[in-house]
């Protein structure tokens, strides 16, 4: 009988680190930082952003590449502030996603919490 050859099988010779990198997004954020005042410069965008009208923001919040009710906003009124999430806007209306229900024309301004 005829002798077989071996199956040949390449050494592996480098090690495998795939584990060892991984990004992180909050990379980026920690960029804009000022290391040393604390201090969190505004880019372009939250400048145009606090310069729109109360509507002109909740667009901007609907269109955006994330969904709504992942952005924490705080809600501005004549007398008070109001930290929440925004499920959805109906009409003249904000929903939140505590149930409550907000007249857009109550609002003086909405500020995007980081």
């Amino acid at each position: 009988m005829k002798k077989l050859p071996k199956i040949y099988q390449n050494e592996s010779i480098k090690k495998i680190n795939n584990n060892k990198s991984v990004f992180d997004s909050l990379k980026d954020d920690l960029n804009i930082i000022d290391k040393e005042n604390n201090i969190k410069e505004e880019s372009q965008e939250d400048l145009e952003f606090k310069s729109l009208s109360v509507r002109d923001k909740l667009k901007e919040l609907i269109n955006q590449k994330s969904y709504i009710f992942n952005t924490k906003v705080s809600l501005v009124f004549s007398d008070h502030e109001e930290s929440t999430q925004i499920a959805g806007v109906i009409n003249n209306h904000i929903i939140t996603m505590d149930n409550k229900i907000i007249k857009i024309d109550e609002v003086k301004d909405i500020k995007i919490l980081k």
